[in-house]
Formats: C-alpha cells, sequence, structure tokens
C-alpha cells in the first residue's frame, strides 16, 4: 500500500512538471508565433503580393495587345429605291443581316520612353511592398519581446508583493505574541494587520494587471485572450551596444530609410513618365477581318469583305495647353519634398537611436546600483524584525525597513526593464531582430 501510495505521488509530480513545462511560452516560441499569425503581417503579406503581382512588362506598356472583335446585327428595314433602268423597289420589313468579326493587333513601340520609365516605378513599388513586409515583422517581433518583458515584469512586481506580504505576516504574528505577553500595547498588532490587508489588497490588484498583460500578448499572437500561458522568471540583461555601429546601419539599411529613398526614387521616375508626354508615340497595328451583310432586297443581297490590315500611326504632340510644364513643375516639387522626408527620417531615427543608446546605459547603472541596494535592503529589514521581535524597535521603524526594501526590489525590476526595452529598440533600428 505504502508503494503504491509512492508510486502515485511520483506520477502526480511528473504530471504536474510535464503541465508547467507545456504552458510555459519563451520569448523565441512567443516571436515564432507572432510571425505566423500576426494579422498585421498577413496584411502585409498580402500588400507585398499585390505589389508583386502587377509588376510586369504588360502593366508598363512594354507589349502588344491582342483583341478579338465581332458583332452580329439584325435588323427589318422599309426600303424604297428607284433605278435609273426605271425600276422601283418598294419592300417593307426587309431583313438585313450584318456579320463581322476581325482579330487585331496594336503596338505601341515608341511612347518617348515612358514605359521603361513605368516598368522602373512599379519595380520599386514591389520593393516598397517587400521593404514594408520585412519592417512590419521587424516591428510585431520588437512589439511581442515589449509586451512579453511587460508580463515578466508583473510577474516579478507580483513576487515581490508576495515577499513583502510574508514580512507583514510575520509582524503580526510577532505583535501578536508581544501583545498577548504583555510587551506592548494593540496599536503596533493593528497597524501590522492593517498593513498586511494593504498588501493583500496590491496584490489582488498586481495579479489583475498581470492577467491584462497576458490578454495584450494573446492579442498580440492571434489568439483567444482567455489562453493560460506562463513566461520566464527574470530579464537577462547582457547586451552591450555599439553606438556607432547601430547608427551607421540604421541610417543606410533600415527599412524605413530604404522605403523611403524608393520613393523618392518612384518621383523621379514619375517626372520622368510625365516628360516623356512631349516626345511623339508610335503605334504599329496589324489584323484580320471579315465582314458579310444579308439582304433581301435593295442593291445588295449579299456582300462580303475580308482580309487582313496592317498599319503604323504616329502621334507628334504640338501643344497641350501648358499642362505638361505644370506637371513638370509639381513633380519637382514632389521630388524635393520626397528628399526632405529622408533627410528629416534620418534626424529622427538618429535621435530615437541615442536616446535608446542612452536609456540603456543609465539602466545598466542603475540596475548595478540597485542589485546592490536590494542586498543592503535585505539585511536590513531581517535586522529590523528581529529588533521588532525582541521589542527594541517600534512598528514605525519596522514599516520602514519594510518600505525600503520593498522599493529596492521594484527598482531592480524597473532597471531590468527599462535595459531590456532599450535593447529592444537598438536592437530593431539596426534590423537585428529580423536577422
Amino acid at each position: 500500500m505504502r508503494n503504491y501510495k509512492l508510486i502515485c505521488t511520483i506520477l502526480s509530480l511528473i504530471l504536474s512538471i510535464q503541465l508547467d513545462a507545456q504552458d510555459l511560452l519563451t520569448p523565441e516560441e512567443a516571436v515564432t508565433m507572432a510571425i505566423s499569425n500576426n494579422f498585421d503581417i498577413a496584411i502585409a503579406k498580402n500588400e507585398s503580393e499585390i505589389a508583386k503581382i502587377n509588376n510586369h512588362k504588360g502593366a508598363a506598356g512594354m507589349l502588344p495587345k491582342i483583341n478579338v472583335t465581332t458583332g452580329d446585327v439584325f435588323n427589318l428595314n422599309n426600303i424604297n429605291q428607284k433605278f435609273t433602268s426605271g425600276t422601283d423597289v418598294v419592300r417593307n420589313w426587309v431583313p438585313v443581316n450584318s456579320f463581322n468579326a476581325s482579330l487585331n493587333l496594336n503596338w505601341t513601340v515608341f511612347d518617348g520612353l515612358k514605359m521603361f520609365a513605368t516598368k522602373d516605378r512599379l519595380q520599386a513599388l514591389q520593393s516598397i511592398g517587400e521593404m514594408q513586409l520585412k519592417e512590419q515583422i521587424q516591428n510585431t517581433m520588437a512589439q511581442v519581446l515589449n509586451i512579453y518583458y511587460e508580463v515578466v515584469r508583473q510577474k516579478q512586481q507580483l513576487k515581490a508583493l508576495q515577499e513583502s506580504a510574508k514580512i507583514s505576516e510575520e509582524r503580526v504574528k510577532v505583535a501578536l505574541k508581544k501583545y498577548e505577553v504583555g510587551y506592548s500595547d494593540k496599536t503596533p498588532l493593528l497597524q501590522a494587520r492593517v498593513d498586511l490587508t494593504s498588501q493583500q489588497i496590491n496584490i489582488l490588484k498586481q495579479e489583475a494587471l498581470l492577467q491584462q498583460s497576458k490578454a495584450q500578448l494573446n492579442q498580440l499572437l492571434s489568439r483567444d485572450a482567455s489562453v493560460v500561458f506562463e513566461v520566464i522568471d527574470t530579464i537577462q540583461v547582457s547586451y552591450i551596444p555599439n553606438l556607432q555601429q547601430i547608427k551607421d546601419t540604421a541610417l543606410t539599411q533600415h527599412f524605413s530609410i530604404l522605403r523611403a529613398k524608393k520613393y523618392a526614387d518612384i518621383t523621379r521616375l514619375q517626372h520622368k513618365e510625365i516628360k516623356s508626354q512631349r516626345m511623339p508615340s508610335i503605334n504599329f497595328n496589324t489584323g484580320y477581318g471579315f465582314t458579310q451583310n444579308n439582304s433581301k432586297a435593295g442593291f445588295q443581297i449579299f456582300n462580303r469583305t475580308y482580309g487582313p490590315t496592317v498599319g503604323v500611326n504616329a502621334i507628334i504632340p504640338i501643344y497641350n495647353g501648358g499642362t505638361v510644364k505644370k506637371e513638370l513643375a509639381a513633380s519637382a516639387v514632389d521630388i524635393a519634398t520626397q528628399e526632405i522626408k529622408v533627410t528629416q527620417l534620418k534626424i529622427e531615427l538618429e535621435t530615437k537611436i541615442i536616446t535608446a543608446f542612452r536609456n540603456h546605459d543609465y539602466a545598466l547603472k542603475m540596475l548595478k546600483l540597485n542589485e546592490e541596494n536590494v542586498a543592503v535592503a535585505d539585511e536590513n529589514v531581517k535586522i529590523a524584525l528581529e529588533r521588532f521581535r525582541l521589542n527594541q524597535s517600534n512598528s514605525v521603524e519596522m514599516k520602514q525597513a519594510q518600505s525600503s526594501y520593498e522599493e529596492a526590489l521594484y527598482s531592480v525590476i524597473a532597471a531590468r526593464y527599462g535595459a531590456k526595452i532599450a535593447e529592444i529598440e537598438l536592437r530593431k533600428w539596426s534590423n537585428d531582430l529580423i536577422k
């Protein structure tokens, strides 16, 4: 019987460990899940695919157009004809049928080089679609990691509150014992109970914040908000950024910069397309036609024509009311605007990088100081509790030591979280997340 209970206990323990392992969501798993399921990424993929589909020579006007046209018209005519021979033809409701069919090829062989500029513009739009997709993936990864570590931060905050609540529970026990043996009046006991209740309320509030953060992460992962999972216990901080390297990479290779430059290229290509309207255009056309008319009366009872056609026509623009000139002037302003946007984006990006770098540096320094402070505060609260137990200190001193310990714990958690968020920001700007 004893062996049976031992086996059941071991099996329960193994099952419990397996369930816990299944519920744990690591940062890598969260990112992988987001890339597969996130709605914003799916939309960006579709937009990129549309830009790729639209990029072809036919859309640029490089290829000929071939059409088959056909028609069959049936009429009822009233005929009144008088011939030089003196014959008169008067017929009412004469059926007349006209049938035609043709195969035509139209090809613009020269349009002032507009077709080549259009093809380059379509290629640039496809590249922008691919960049937007990569940027969306990277932004989503950063967003998921930010929320993930926010969940870890909330979890650590909850753990800190629970540790503080244990101290409050010990305070209540000591205060009760001192009151029962007559070492003190009832005030320290009541104050300890009030502080413990306050801690328990804060724990409930913190649990609510933790669940809200988890729901936000589930939303980013495109799954039900009520899915239960666990996260890692600590935030590892080991990233050592190289500011100059990050700036060099971001200002030349970040997707937002490349995308802005592509938009500037597109305005220049649109300028070429407008300019091509001043050049002549040459169209080549050929085809094969068939026409047949049938009538029960009139000059022609039956008429059929068919055969090939071929032709070339040219359009030479002479004057268009100054429209092209105005469009070119507006296009030149648009080009200047896009170049300003590129410069503006570089300055904004550099500012964000420097800010994130400084935040990371400050967070590491604060982390080092706060970790040392936690050890001191931990020792201080233990001493304070022992002195309180020996009736060598009052509840006010005990509460102050406890508050200092709580503040030190929160400061360490905030510093680690701040350093990790700054790290994610720097990795994003240097395209390091998507590698």
